[in-house]
C-alpha cells in the first residue's frame, strides 16, 4: 500500500491593542478600590483630612488626604484585611476595623468625624460588607472560605464559577490536541467556551490560538476570584462571554504553612452507573503543599506552593461496543464473531493491524508549582513577582470518549499529550500623589506541547505507518497505529498601564487603560 505523509507548519501572531476610558473605572481588575466622603457631625464636607488605609496581615500602610469636597480615594490596594483611621485638627481619630476588600471590588466607606473630646477617639468595629454603590455589573466573589470548605471532585477551583447564575460547562469533547483536561472550561449564558477572559493577578491567562484558558494556580495557591457572568465595565474588554478574575495568595507578618494529600480509588468512590464491569479502575493522588512568610517583617513577603497528582483510570466504554452484530452484516464476517468488538477485532487481523487492548488506563499526572515575593519600597509604592509552571503528562486521551462526529474512541485512536505551560508576572503600584495613582503589570508566559498518536510521542517526528479507520455503525472508531503528531510552542507578552486621577465628586475618577499584547505561535503537524 502506498505511503502517503505530509508535513504541516503553521506560523501565526496574534497582536491585540485594547484602549478604554470608563466612566467610574476600576483601576485593576484583581486589586480593589476604597472611596468614601469625610464630613463632621453637621454633615459638612471636611477637606485635607488624613486617612489610612493599614492592611492587618502586612502591616503595609496606604494613605492619602481628602480633597475641597471630603472624598479620598484609595484606588490601587490589593484584596484583604483592612484597619481605617482618619484624623483632622480639632476632631478625634477615627478607626474602622473589620474591612474586608474583595477582587476587583469598588468599596465605600463614608466617614463622619466629632468634635474632640479630652481622650477621645472613635473606634468602629465592623464585619459587615462595605457597599458597592457604582457596580453595575453582575458577579459574585468565591473567597478563600469557600474555596477551603466546599467539596470538589479533582480539586479544580474554577469548578466553583459553576455556582454563579448562568454558567455552566462548556463543550469539551473536541478533539483539539490542546484541549487540557485538566482545566474546566465555562460557557456564560450559552456562549462558546472560548469567548472568555481570564486573568490570574492581572495577567491575561488565555492562549490566543485557540481563545481557550491557559494553565491555572492550584487550589491551595488562590486567594480569592470573581466570576463576572456581563454587564462588565470596558476595563475588562476582550471578552464576549463572561470574565474570571483570579487572585493568588501572599505571605504576611505570620510564617504559615501545609502540606495535603487527597485521594480516590475505586475501593472507595462510588461506582458510575456507566461503568461496565472489569473497566472500575480508579487511582488519583493530589498532594502538595504551601509555605508564605515575612523575609522581612512588615516589608518583605513570599509564598510558595508545589501540587503533583498522580490519576489512572479506566475509560468508559459504552455497552453497544459488546452487544451483538447487527444481523444484516453478520454473514460477510467470519465464524465466532459475536460482538461489534469482535468485529473490529477480525477486520483489523485481517489487514495485518493488533486487536484492540481495553485494559489501558487512562493517565493524568501533572507538576503544579507558584513562587511569588511582595516587596513594599515605600510607603508609595509596592511591587510583586510571580512566577508559575505546570507540566502535565495525558496518556490514552479521547478513549472512551465521544469523538466529534460520532462514535467512541478505542485504545488505538487515542493520543498521548505532554504540556508544559510557564508564566511570569510583576506588577508595580505607585502613589504619585493624593490624587493621582498609577498601576504598571507586565507579563511573560510562554507553552510548549506535543501531542501524538498512543506510542509514538518523542523528542522527533516519527516515520509514519498505515493508516486506516475501522467503525462499527453508532458504536466505536479506531484508528490502525499510524504514527501522527503534533507539536505547539506558543509565546505571550503582556504590558498594561493604569493611571488614576481622583477629581471632584462630579466625576469620581478619571482613568487611563493601556493594554498591550503580542502573542506569538508556532504549530507543526505530521499526520498520514
Amino acid at each position: 500500500m502506498a505511503l502517503h505523509s505530509r508535513l504541516v507548519a503553521v506560523l501565526g501572531a496574534v497582536i491585540l491593542t485594547s484602549w478604554a476610558k470608563p466612566a467610574f473605572p476600576q483601576a485593576t481588575t484583581t486589586q480593589a478600590q476604597l472611596n468614601g466622603v469625610v464630613r463632621d457631625q453637621s454633615g459638612g464636607a471636611v477637606a485635607k483630612a488624613s486617612i489610612t488605609l493599614r492592611e492587618v496581615d502586612t502591616n503595609s500602610t496606604y494613605t492619602t488626604t481628602s480633597n475641597s469636597d471630603g472624598l479620598y480615594t484609595f484606588a490601587i490596594v490589593p484584596p484583604g484585611r483592612y484597619e481605617l483611621t482618619a484624623e483632622f485638627s480639632g476632631f478625634g481619630k477615627y478607626t474602622q476595623t473589620g474591612i474586608v476588600l474583595s477582587v476587583a471590588q469598588i468599596a465605600t466607606i463614608d466617614i463622619t468625624l466629632k468634635v474632640a473630646q479630652p481622650g477621645e477617639k472613635v473606634v468602629v468595629t465592623s464585619e459587615t460588607p462595605v457597599i458597592e454603590p457604582n457596580r453595575t455589573e453582575i458577579s459574585q466573589v468565591v473567597d478563600t472560605e469557600q474555596i477551603n470548605a466546599l467539596p470538589i471532585s479533582g480539586r479544580l477551583f474554577t469548578d466553583f464559577a459553576l455556582l454563579s447564575p448562568n454558567v455552566s460547562v462548556g463543550h469539551t469533547s473536541a478533539q483539539s490536541p490542546f484541549t487540557d483536561p485538566n482545566v474546566i472550561r465555562i460557557s456564560f449564558g450559552g456562549q462558546r467556551d472560548l469567548n472568555n477572559a481570564v486573568t490570574v493577578d492581572g495577567a491575561d491567562n488565555i492562549l490566543a490560538a485557540n481563545g481557550s484558558q491557559r494553565a491555572t494556580p492550584s487550589q491551595e495557591a488562590v486567594s480569592e476570584f470573581r466570576v463576572v457572568n456581563n454587564g462588565f465595565g470596558a476595563e475588562y474588554g476582550r471578552a464576549l462571554g463572561g470574565i474570571v478574575n483570579i487572585v493568588t495568595k501572599s505571605g504576611t507578618n505570620e510564617l504559615h504553612g501545609s502540606v495535603y494529600d487527597y485521594l480516590q480509588n475505586s475501593a472507595t468512590n462510588a461506582r458510575s452507573l456507566l461503568t461496565l464491569s472489569g473497566f472500575n479502575t480508579l487511582r488519583q493522588n493530589q498532594f502538595g503543599g504551601t509555605l508564605g512568610g515575612p523575609i522581612q517583617k512588615d516589608r518583605t513577603f513570599f509564598f510558595a506552593n508545589y501540587e503533583g497528582q498522580r490519576r489512572a483510570q479506566s475509560p468508559t466504554y459504552p455497552g453497544l461496543l459488546f452487544a451483538p452484530v447487527d444481523a444484516s452484516v453478520a454473514p460477510f464476517l467470519p465464524a465466532g464473531v459475536v460482538t461489534n468488538l469482535d468485529a473490529i477485532n477480525a477486520v483489523k487481523q485481517d489487514m495485518g493491524i493488533p486487536a484492540e487492548n481495553l485494559s489501558v488506563l487512562k493517565i493524568g499526572d501533572l507538576d503544579n508549582a507558584l513562587v511569588k515575593i511582595d516587596h513594599q519600597l515605600n510607603k508609595d509604592n509596592h511591587v510583586t513577582l510571580r512566577y508559575s509552571i505546570l507540566d502535565a503528562r495525558n496518556l490514552n486521551v479521547m478513549v472512551g470518549e465521544t469523538l466529534d462526529g460520532g462514535g467512541i474512541g478505542l485504545p488505538s485512536a487515542g493520543r498521548n499529550g505532554l504540556a508544559r505551560d510557564q508564566a511570569l508576572a510583576g506588577t508595580w503600584n505607585s502613589q504619585i500623589t493624593s490624587t493621582l495613582v498609577n498601576s504598571f503589570l507586565n507579563g511573560l508566559a510562554a507553552i510548549t506541547a506535543s501531542s501524538a498518536s498512543r506510542g509514538s510521542l518523542t523528542s522527533t517526528f516519527p516515520t509514519s505507518s498505515l493508516s486506516a479507520t475501522i467503525s462499527a455503525p453508532s458504536s466505536a472508531t479506531t484508528k490502525a497505529a499510524c504514527n501522527s503528531q503534533t507539536r505547539f510552542r506558543g509565546s505571550k507578552a503582556s504590558i498594561m498601564r493604569n493611571l488614576v486621577w481622583t477629581r471632584t465628586m462630579s466625576a469620581i475618577l478619571s482613568s487611563g487603560r493601556d493594554l498591550r499584547l503580542l502573542e506569538t505561535f508556532f504549530q507543526a503537524s505530521m499526520t498520514c
